[in-house]
């Protein structure tokens, strides 16, 4: 029967379905309860943009595989057709996406304010390959037009190997970003991450030194966030595992240095509970706070890089059903952290990801959590027309329909076809639609 083009939706029906979702999904429907609003330090994610899909001329699937993955039998025994050994464990809701992709990169930002987060940190390596452009034609100007505060993650600043032409390069991005509406200031100042690997660093002090005053007379002043973390031998040998680490006592002689950061525990030592971290955080952040430093702490939901490490040189951080999550939160709040930095948004390789994965029953499961963590209700959002809901099948198309009818919003699709913000699922269901009734 064809019906007037009108939108309908059966109450009884709607109901029905709601239950029906509700004890088919488990826990997975259960929207999480807010936490009572209050304070929290600002909350930022690495967002990484080195993904383009298979369509790229000379770069396909970059990001999403690597020369490891070829021989690496996990990576193969998940390998798709028309696809290459993946090198992440687990699978973007929206498959293998392009990171110029500007839907996709719109969806990234909804999803981030959806949950509460702050800002972005956008990985930048400048020009090499052509990753400036990734950034700029996604992530940057889905934030700019979408209100969501952004600054960089400077990984030069660890791999170059000429100062000066370096701090040309930073030089450069500073006048072509730093001007934006969007981009994250604090104090007033433009904010600029030093990342840096602890064993072996980019920058010394000195160095350091010679780069800030380079750029802040080209540019003006930055609120410098340096990468900083090493080894005590002394605490480790005396047995006092919250104190085994610690910021260089050189580094926080540094008066122009603002804060503090580490992009990762697991590089540094391993730990995936509250009560592994707590003492450890606690001590970095009295370290900053005592020189007259800011600390930013790192939150990880978990990590795998078992799909490009051979057989005993991979680590997994287990996820324990998001109580990792909860954990790193918990310790990096309770440590008294001025900004939280969650590792990641979307570094797929090492599946530290909180972006919505195809491989979970609830695919915003991570991004539920942080909503709670900041007091918010987190309402989903469907992915971006056209985008292929990976794996996830009717049961996906289910529940995301069911969290509007909870809030409201009609799931039925248009009598006669596909409702706005349609999307296909894994099965090559037809497009759904998430409608009200127009407003004539």
């Amino acid at each position: 029967m064809r019906f007037p083009n009108t939108f309908f939706c059966l109450s009884a029906l709607c109901r029905l379905l709601l239950f029906v979702g509700v004890f088919v999904s488990g826990g997975m429907l259960r929207a999480a309860e807010a936490e009572p609003s209050r304070e929290r330090p600002m909350l930022l994610a690495n967002y990484y943009t080195w993904y383009h899909d298979g369509s790229h001329p000379t770069l396909a699937w970059r990001g999403w595989t690597r020369k490891e993955s070829e021989t690496n039998p996990r990576a193969l025994a998940k390998q798709r057709e028309g696809e290459p050994p993946p090198s992440s464990a687990i699978r973007p809701l929206v498959g293998l996406y392009d990171s110029r992709d500007r839907a996709v990169a719109d969806w990234h930002v909804a999803l981030a304010k959806a949950a509460g987060i702050d800002a972005f940190l956008v990985d930048w390596w400048g020009t090499h390959l052509d990753r400036d452009k990734n950034a700029e034609q996604g992530i940057i100007a889905a934030c700019e037009a979408g209100g969501l505060s952004w600054a960089i993650l400077d990984e030069r600043a660890q791999f170059h190997h000429d100062l000066d032409a370096y701090a040309g390069w930073v030089v450069d991005a500073m006048k072509r970003y730093v001007s934006l509406p969007h981009y994250l200031k604090i104090d007033g100042r433009p904010v600029w991450y030093l990342y840096q690997v602890a064993q072996n660093p980019g920058l010394t002090p000195d160095q350091f030194t010679q780069l800030r005053r380079r750029v802040e007379r080209e540019v003006g002043e930055v609120y410098w966030i340096v990468d900083k973390i090493e080894h005590d031998h002394v605490e480790a040998r005396a047995g006092n595992v919250a104190r085994e680490k610690r910021i260089p006592d050189e580094w926080l002689r540094v008066e122009e240095v603002d804060a503090f950061a580490f992009y990762s525990t697991f590089s540094n030592f391993r730990a995936d509970r509250y009560e592994q971290l707590v003492g450890r955080y606690r001590h970095l952040t009295n370290l900053a706070h005592r020189a007259g430093k800011r600390m930013m702490l790192p939150v990880h939901p978990g990590h795998d890089n078992s799909y490009f490490r051979d057989e005993g040189d991979f680590y997994v951080m287990p996820r324990r059903d998001g109580q990792t999550l909860r954990d790193y939160l918990r310790a990096a709040s309770d440590a008294g952290a001025d900004y939280i930095m969650i590792t990641s948004w979307n570094e797929w390789p090492e599946s530290t990801v909180i972006e919505p994965s195809a491989d979970w029953d609830d695919p915003y499961h991570d991004l539920r959590i942080v909503a709670q963590w900041r007091g918010k209700d987190f309402v989903p959002i469907p992915p971006p027309d056209g985008h292929v809901i990976s794996g996830s099948g009717l049961h996906f198309t289910l529940y995301v329909r069911l969290q509007y009818f909870r809030r409201g919003l009609c799931g039925c699709a248009t009598a006669n076809g596909p409702g706005r913000t349609g999307y296909r699922t894994g099965l090559h269901a037809p497009s759904v639609g998430y409608c009200r009734p127009p407003s004539n």
